[in-house]
């Protein structure tokens, strides 16, 4: 979408990262190499081979050089690219091909990681999902580097990138060499383009659609991220307005580095403020802003390395790392993937969003559940009080009582075997599908605690495919259906007195934290670089201030009512919309 005003082009998108950036303009439309299923002969399989362990090779070493001086968050997403580069069952189908089937080295390392990339589309894991862009580039600088075909481009420093789409590898590498804005015309706001961008302080547009071709003529630009808009030639009276801008925004950054005061409202109400992780490298980020522990621990990774899970041992060394590095709680969710064809006896989907995914194909796969639950619970006894389970995709109050039936049989032989256990670990389930909602009463009588994934639970509630690009401006957090589910599951814990915390998206935004403590609910869980502003809004503000706006909020029927609340109450704290 876009406007044109004296010259000045206005495009719109998705905030990825927060900021605002000035600069010249640098676009990269990179057309991928045509791969054909071209036949070698049998005298040139070990030169093939040969290219294939060398590409990888140099793809390994660049992962490494990149990895220098970055922040441990970004690392840790450079590592998983390296266990994809590295898998063993890819790099033997990969020297199959050229050995058995005397396929070309570059269409070799194409059809095998393209069978990998359709596996991941039919997924009904939105984790998965999003990383599709990640492997397709990585399968693309394999094929680049086995051809020996490299691509130089000067950039000039301070530039902003405007890309159809961008792996991690190549962002951090454009960052070292001067890009201070990134520009996407695909990729949702959780990408891993855009993690890594607001990782690196870069500010980032998603799903702006049309920005490659429309500045393919436009010689600078102002990206400004906060409210969601690319301006290509740019008047001189906006370039006034946003270099003002900007020094107020480094003004108000500045103040709020290290704040420490006390997770008290202005009127002495305590909130937690806890982190949302899914590698080891993020605990000290998570440190570094004053998470009080880690309110959701992603698993996921621990499948994404291969075609199946790690070992209980590897599982068990990562719980553990975890745990021995925080102060505080750890909420550990089980594998939340699904659909996800990781089985080959898996059926196809019509729709995996709502199929075999989460506890639903957890139940079915014994020895996938067993060992993640045998592996969480041999770490939780040498860290007793430490953990707490926490269930995904939780619908039927059947699934629960089958969880419980595991967790008790599991504990009972790990008992047999002389092993110390956790008595009391508390068991939790996800609040995202609107019937565990609807019935939160009665899921309140049978666990310790409610999670609320508020990005699920939008994306059920009002049937908005989060990751579909045509429909995303209907995806609302803030939407008043959203709040009264939200409502609903808050009572049912207070009503039978088990914990409830947040851990969507929601639990990191100002309003939603705002409307959230007013509610009563003190357990919020976020990226970790989310806990400043976060805090600066609550600590500002009394439980009375945040209380009228969340009363305030359950009269609204529309978002855009509640965001305009919010601001007449006084409480945006000058900040961005």
């Amino acid at each position: 979408m876009s406007s044109r005003k004296s010259g000045e082009i206005s495009i719109k998108g998705l905030p990825g990262s927060e900021g605002i950036a000035i600069g010249t303009i640098l676009v990269l439309d990179k057309k991928k190499r045509k791969v054909q299923p071209k036949k070698i002969k049998s005298d040139a399989i070990l030169a093939h081979l040969k290219r294939y362990a060398k590409s990888k090779e140099k793809f390994l070493i660049e992962l490494d050089e990149l990895a220098i001086n970055l922040d441990q968050k970004t690392v840790g997403i450079l590592e998983t690219q390296k266990h994809i580069a590295s898998d063993i069952e890819i790099e033997k189908r990969v020297n199959s091909c050229i050995e058995i089937e005397l396929y070309s080295v570059d269409y070799s390392i194409y059809k095998v990681f393209n069978e990998f990339i359709e596996r991941l589309k039919e997924s009904g894991s939105e984790l998965f999902q999003q990383r599709i862009i990640d492997i397709e580039n990585i399968r693309d600088r394999l094929i680049d580097l086995s051809c020996e075909d490299e691509q130089k481009l000067e950039i000039e420093k301070g530039a902003i990138l405007i890309v159809k789409d961008i792996s991690p590898t190549d962002l951090v590498a454009f960052y070292e060499k001067g890009v201070k804005g990134l520009v996407m015309d695909k990729g949702g706001v959780t990408s891993h383009a855009a993690i890594i961008a607001h990782s690196l302080d870069i500010p980032c547009l998603v799903s702006s659609k049309i920005a490659v071709d429309s500045a393919s003529e436009a010689k600078k630009a102002i990206l400004d991220a906060n409210k969601g808009e690319l301006f290509l030639n740019p008047t001189k009276q906006r370039l006034d307005e946003y270099k003002k801008e900007i020094r107020r925004l480094k003004r108000v950054k500045k103040a709020r580095v290290g704040l420490q005061q006390p997770s008290q409202t202005k009127d002495g109400v305590d909130f937690h403020l806890r982190a949302n992780i899914e590698f080891v490298q993020e605990l000290q980020a998570a440190k570094d802003y004053g998470a009080e522990g880690v309110g959701l621990l992603r698993t996921e990774a621990l499948l994404y390395g291969g075609i199946a899970q790690k070992s209980e041992v590897e599982q068990i060394k990562f719980y553990e790392n975890v745990l021995s590095q925080t102060d505080g709680p750890v909420v550990i969710r089980l594998f939340d993937v699904g659909g996800d064809k990781l089985n080959t006896h898996t059926p196809d989907e019509a729709n995996p969003f709502l199929g075999w995914r989460g506890i639903r194909m957890l139940l079915d796969e014994d020895e996938m559940f067993e060992g993640q639950l045998r592996s969480i619970l041999k770490s939780a006894g040498k860290y007793p009080g430490q953990v707490r389970i926490l269930v995904p995709m939780i619908s039927l109050l059947e699934e629960v009582h089958q969880v419980k039936k595991r967790i008790t049989k599991i504990q009972k032989g790990l008992k047999k075997e002389g092993l110390a256990i956790d008595e009391s670990i508390p068991l939790g389930i996800m609040i995202e599908v609107p019937s565990a909602a609807l019935l939160a009463d009665h899921f309140a009588k049978e666990v310790d605690f409610f999670s609320i994934g508020t990005n699920d639970l939008t994306q059920y509630a009002l049937a908005v495919d989060r990751g579909n690009e045509q429909i995303c401006t209907l995806y609302q957090q803030h939407h008043p259906s959203v709040w009264k589910l939200i409502e609903l599951a808050n009572k049912a814990a207070k009503e039978n007195e088990i914990e409830i915390s947040i851990c969507g998206e929601l639990a990191g935004d100002e309003i939603g934290a705002a409307c959230l403590i007013g509610m009563g609910i003190t357990d919020l869980s976020m990226s970790p670089s989310n806990i400043p502003k976060v805090k600066e809004a609550l600590v500002n503000r009394s439980l009375e201030e945040l209380q009228a706006f969340s009363k305030a909020v359950f009269t609204c029927s529309t978002s855009n009512e509640i965001k305009a609340v919010f601001k007449k109450m006084g409480l945006a704290n000058n900040s961005p919309d």
